[in-house]
Protein backbone atom coordinates (compact mmCIF):
# COMPACT_ATOMS: atom_id res chain seq x y z
CA UNK A 1 0.00 0.00 0.00
CA UNK A 2 1.66 3.66 -0.92
CA UNK A 3 2.78 5.53 2.08
CA UNK A 4 0.37 8.45 1.74
CA UNK A 5 3.35 10.98 3.37
CA UNK A 6 5.86 10.10 1.02
CA UNK A 7 4.05 9.78 -2.19
CA UNK A 8 2.63 12.68 -4.56
CA UNK A 9 -0.95 13.71 -3.63
CA UNK A 10 -2.78 14.89 -6.74
CA UNK A 11 -3.14 18.78 -6.16
CA UNK A 12 -6.90 20.18 -6.15
CA UNK A 13 -6.62 23.87 -6.27
CA UNK A 14 -9.95 24.08 -5.37
CA UNK A 15 -8.88 22.47 -1.55
CA UNK A 16 -8.57 26.24 -0.29
CA UNK A 17 -12.20 26.46 0.21
CA UNK A 18 -12.36 22.86 1.93
CA UNK A 19 -13.67 23.10 5.90
CA UNK A 20 -10.43 20.65 6.23
CA UNK A 21 -8.51 22.31 3.44
CA UNK A 22 -5.15 23.88 4.17
CA UNK A 23 -5.61 27.15 5.89
CA UNK A 24 -7.74 27.81 9.16
CA UNK A 25 -11.49 27.88 7.79
CA UNK A 26 -12.23 30.96 9.91
CA UNK A 27 -9.40 32.76 7.90
CA UNK A 28 -10.72 31.30 4.80
CA UNK A 29 -14.11 32.20 5.48
CA UNK A 30 -12.89 36.17 6.24
CA UNK A 31 -10.76 36.09 2.89
CA UNK A 32 -13.67 35.28 0.96
CA UNK A 33 -16.34 37.66 3.09
CA UNK A 34 -13.64 39.94 1.78
CA UNK A 35 -13.66 38.89 -1.72
CA UNK A 36 -17.22 39.00 -2.21
CA UNK A 37 -17.71 42.39 -1.08
CA UNK A 38 -15.56 44.22 -4.12
CA UNK A 39 -17.31 42.64 -6.16
CA UNK A 40 -19.87 45.09 -8.44
CA UNK A 41 -23.47 43.43 -8.02
CA UNK A 42 -26.47 44.61 -9.00
CA UNK A 43 -29.21 43.37 -6.63
CA UNK A 44 -31.81 43.96 -9.85
CA UNK A 45 -30.27 41.32 -11.56
CA UNK A 46 -31.57 37.55 -11.76
CA UNK A 47 -29.70 35.69 -9.09
CA UNK A 48 -28.10 33.26 -11.35
CA UNK A 49 -26.36 36.22 -12.52
CA UNK A 50 -24.73 37.03 -9.43
CA UNK A 51 -24.10 33.30 -8.09
CA UNK A 52 -22.04 33.05 -11.26
CA UNK A 53 -19.95 36.38 -10.61
CA UNK A 54 -19.53 35.04 -7.21
CA UNK A 55 -18.27 31.72 -8.10
CA UNK A 56 -15.79 33.05 -10.97
CA UNK A 57 -14.58 34.84 -8.39
CA UNK A 58 -13.48 32.27 -6.18
CA UNK A 59 -12.18 30.09 -9.28
CA UNK A 60 -9.99 33.42 -10.13
CA UNK A 61 -8.56 33.04 -6.62
CA UNK A 62 -8.14 29.34 -6.58
CA UNK A 63 -6.43 29.87 -9.91
CA UNK A 64 -3.65 31.80 -9.01
CA UNK A 65 -2.44 28.86 -6.19
CA UNK A 66 -1.72 31.05 -2.81
CA UNK A 67 0.35 28.35 -0.50
CA UNK A 68 -0.26 30.30 2.71
CA UNK A 69 -2.28 33.24 3.94
CA UNK A 70 0.11 35.97 3.06
CA UNK A 71 -0.78 34.79 -0.93
CA UNK A 72 -4.44 34.21 -0.03
CA UNK A 73 -4.41 38.44 1.13
CA UNK A 74 -2.53 39.35 -2.07
CA UNK A 75 -5.02 37.32 -4.13
CA UNK A 76 -7.63 39.05 -2.68
CA UNK A 77 -6.15 42.56 -3.79
CA UNK A 78 -5.44 41.00 -7.19
CA UNK A 79 -8.60 40.15 -7.51
CA UNK A 80 -10.54 43.66 -6.55
CA UNK A 81 -8.24 45.23 -8.55
CA UNK A 82 -9.78 43.21 -11.51
CA UNK A 83 -13.71 44.06 -10.31
CA UNK A 84 -12.79 47.18 -9.90
CA UNK A 85 -11.33 47.81 -13.18
CA UNK A 86 -13.80 46.00 -14.82
CA UNK A 87 -16.98 47.85 -13.10
CA UNK A 88 -14.63 51.41 -14.26
CA UNK A 89 -14.71 50.27 -17.89
CA UNK A 90 -18.78 49.29 -17.67
CA UNK A 91 -19.64 52.93 -16.39
CA UNK A 92 -16.92 54.28 -18.54
CA UNK A 93 -17.85 53.21 -21.58
CA UNK A 94 -21.87 53.19 -21.09
CA UNK A 95 -22.18 56.95 -20.94
CA UNK A 96 -22.45 57.88 -24.61
CA UNK A 97 -19.79 59.25 -26.68
CA UNK A 98 -16.61 60.43 -24.68
CA UNK A 99 -16.53 63.06 -22.60
CA UNK A 100 -15.41 64.50 -19.39
CA UNK A 101 -17.39 62.82 -17.74
CA UNK A 102 -16.72 59.13 -18.73
CA UNK A 103 -13.46 59.35 -19.53
CA UNK A 104 -12.59 59.62 -15.95
CA UNK A 105 -14.07 56.25 -15.43
CA UNK A 106 -11.92 54.98 -18.33
CA UNK A 107 -8.35 56.38 -16.58
CA UNK A 108 -10.08 54.76 -13.55
CA UNK A 109 -10.12 51.25 -15.06
CA UNK A 110 -6.77 51.90 -16.75
CA UNK A 111 -5.23 52.36 -12.96
CA UNK A 112 -6.93 49.57 -11.29
CA UNK A 113 -5.77 47.22 -14.67
CA UNK A 114 -2.20 48.23 -14.30
CA UNK A 115 -2.74 47.44 -10.05
CA UNK A 116 -4.08 43.77 -11.01
CA UNK A 117 -0.54 43.37 -13.32
CA UNK A 118 1.21 44.46 -10.02
CA UNK A 119 -0.61 42.31 -7.64
CA UNK A 120 -0.06 39.61 -9.67
CA UNK A 121 3.83 40.51 -9.98
CA UNK A 122 4.29 40.36 -6.65
CA UNK A 123 2.48 37.00 -6.28
CA UNK A 124 4.98 35.37 -8.77
CA UNK A 125 7.77 36.91 -7.07
CA UNK A 126 6.43 35.40 -3.79
CA UNK A 127 6.09 32.42 -5.44
CA UNK A 128 9.57 32.51 -8.09
CA UNK A 129 11.25 29.57 -5.13
CA UNK A 130 11.00 26.23 -5.47
CA UNK A 131 7.83 24.51 -4.90
CA UNK A 132 5.92 27.43 -5.72
CA UNK A 133 2.92 25.47 -7.14
CA UNK A 134 2.07 21.86 -4.99
CA UNK A 135 3.54 18.72 -6.96
CA UNK A 136 1.04 17.26 -8.91
CA UNK A 137 -2.18 18.05 -11.10
CA UNK A 138 -5.59 18.44 -10.95
CA UNK A 139 -7.19 15.39 -12.45
CA UNK A 140 -9.10 15.72 -15.84
CA UNK A 141 -12.39 15.77 -15.04
CA UNK A 142 -15.74 16.18 -17.00
CA UNK A 143 -17.39 19.13 -16.69
CA UNK A 144 -21.26 18.04 -16.62
CA UNK A 145 -20.20 17.07 -12.88
CA UNK A 146 -19.38 20.32 -11.78
CA UNK A 147 -21.42 21.68 -9.45
CA UNK A 148 -23.95 24.66 -9.93
CA UNK A 149 -22.73 28.08 -8.90
CA UNK A 150 -25.65 28.70 -6.98
CA UNK A 151 -25.17 25.33 -4.98
CA UNK A 152 -21.28 26.49 -4.32
CA UNK A 153 -22.70 30.02 -3.21
CA UNK A 154 -25.42 29.12 -1.28
CA UNK A 155 -23.19 26.43 0.62
CA UNK A 156 -20.49 28.77 1.28
CA UNK A 157 -22.79 31.12 2.35
CA UNK A 158 -24.11 29.31 4.63
CA UNK A 159 -21.16 28.16 6.59
CA UNK A 160 -20.23 31.87 6.54
CA UNK A 161 -23.32 33.02 8.39
CA UNK A 162 -22.54 30.32 10.94
CA UNK A 163 -20.96 32.98 13.69
CA UNK A 164 -24.09 34.58 12.70
CA UNK A 165 -27.55 35.63 15.09
CA UNK A 166 -29.79 35.24 12.03
CA UNK A 167 -32.83 36.48 14.38
CA UNK A 168 -31.02 40.11 14.28
CA UNK A 169 -30.70 40.47 10.66
CA UNK A 170 -32.57 43.14 9.61
CA UNK A 171 -35.54 42.86 7.03
CA UNK A 172 -37.05 44.61 4.51
CA UNK A 173 -38.51 47.98 5.82
CA UNK A 174 -42.31 48.15 6.27
CA UNK A 175 -43.19 50.83 4.44
CA UNK A 176 -40.72 50.97 1.37
CA UNK A 177 -40.92 54.53 -0.63
CA UNK A 178 -42.07 53.77 -4.30
CA UNK A 179 -41.27 57.09 -6.36
CA UNK A 180 -43.92 57.44 -9.96
CA UNK A 181 -42.54 57.87 -13.11
CA UNK A 182 -44.02 61.77 -12.54
CA UNK A 183 -43.01 62.24 -9.39
CA UNK A 184 -39.02 61.41 -10.62
CA UNK A 185 -39.65 63.71 -13.37
CA UNK A 186 -40.66 66.27 -11.43
CA UNK A 187 -37.43 65.84 -9.36
CA UNK A 188 -35.51 66.15 -12.47
CA UNK A 189 -37.35 68.93 -13.48
CA UNK A 190 -36.73 70.94 -9.99
CA UNK A 191 -32.99 69.80 -10.35
CA UNK A 192 -32.69 71.33 -13.76
CA UNK A 193 -34.80 74.28 -12.93
CA UNK A 194 -32.30 74.65 -9.97
CA UNK A 195 -28.78 74.36 -11.32
CA UNK A 196 -30.21 77.02 -14.12
CA UNK A 197 -31.67 79.60 -11.23
CA UNK A 198 -30.72 83.00 -12.23
CA UNK A 199 -29.49 81.90 -15.76
CA UNK A 200 -31.39 83.61 -19.33
CA UNK A 201 -32.06 80.22 -20.94
CA UNK A 202 -35.06 81.48 -23.19
CA UNK A 203 -32.32 84.04 -25.04
CA UNK A 204 -29.31 81.23 -24.99
CA UNK A 205 -28.69 79.61 -28.15
CA UNK A 206 -26.89 76.52 -28.66
CA UNK A 207 -27.67 74.12 -25.52
CA UNK A 208 -27.90 70.96 -26.57
CA UNK A 209 -30.14 68.22 -25.73
CA UNK A 210 -28.59 67.09 -22.80
CA UNK A 211 -28.00 70.27 -21.08
CA UNK A 212 -23.83 70.44 -22.42
CA UNK A 213 -22.88 73.08 -25.03
CA UNK A 214 -20.23 73.19 -27.87
CA UNK A 215 -18.15 76.10 -26.78
CA UNK A 216 -17.91 78.87 -29.70
CA UNK A 217 -15.40 81.19 -30.68
CA UNK A 218 -17.28 84.75 -29.62
CA UNK A 219 -20.13 83.29 -27.34
CA UNK A 220 -22.95 85.58 -25.86
CA UNK A 221 -22.99 86.96 -22.70
CA UNK A 222 -26.07 84.76 -22.07
CA UNK A 223 -23.74 82.07 -23.31
CA UNK A 224 -21.07 83.04 -21.41
CA UNK A 225 -22.86 82.58 -18.15
CA UNK A 226 -24.28 79.14 -19.11
CA UNK A 227 -21.39 78.17 -19.95
CA UNK A 228 -19.39 79.11 -16.80
CA UNK A 229 -22.36 78.04 -14.71
CA UNK A 230 -21.97 74.35 -16.26
CA UNK A 231 -18.15 74.36 -15.94
CA UNK A 232 -18.82 75.07 -12.26
CA UNK A 233 -21.06 72.27 -12.04
CA UNK A 234 -18.62 69.59 -13.42
CA UNK A 235 -16.15 70.45 -11.44
CA UNK A 236 -18.61 69.84 -8.46
CA UNK A 237 -19.61 66.64 -9.49
CA UNK A 238 -15.91 65.69 -9.60
CA UNK A 239 -15.29 67.33 -6.32
CA UNK A 240 -18.29 65.09 -4.82
CA UNK A 241 -17.00 62.30 -6.87
CA UNK A 242 -13.29 62.33 -5.89
CA UNK A 243 -13.97 62.56 -1.89
CA UNK A 244 -16.63 59.30 -1.99
CA UNK A 245 -13.33 57.60 -3.28
CA UNK A 246 -11.10 59.32 -1.03
CA UNK A 247 -9.21 62.04 -2.74
CA UNK A 248 -9.06 65.28 -0.67
CA UNK A 249 -7.11 67.17 -3.64
CA UNK A 250 -9.03 69.58 -5.47
CA UNK A 251 -9.65 68.84 -9.36
CA UNK A 252 -6.88 70.82 -11.94
CA UNK A 253 -8.99 73.60 -13.91
CA UNK A 254 -8.54 72.42 -17.94
CA UNK A 255 -8.50 74.76 -20.03
CA UNK A 256 -11.17 75.16 -23.38
CA UNK A 257 -10.75 76.47 -26.40
CA UNK A 258 -13.40 77.26 -29.03
CA UNK A 259 -14.84 73.74 -30.37
CA UNK A 260 -14.82 71.63 -27.00
CA UNK A 261 -17.78 70.20 -25.27
CA UNK A 262 -19.09 71.61 -22.19
CA UNK A 263 -20.99 69.19 -20.49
Amino acid sequence: MPDPTTEPQPYDRDAIYDEDGPFNPWFMREAIRTLFRTLPLDPSEPKAWSDRRLYSALLGLSALHPRDETEVMLGVQAMAAHHAAMAAWRIGMNLGALSGGNSRHITTACSAARTFDTMLRALERRQSKPLSIPIGRPARRGWEDAPHPSTVIDDTAERCRADEDSSKTPGPPANPIVWTPEQRAAVETMRIEQENEGLDIANTEGILPGGGMILMENPTPQQAAYIGRRLGLMYKREIEENRRKGIIEMPKIRGIRPGDLIP
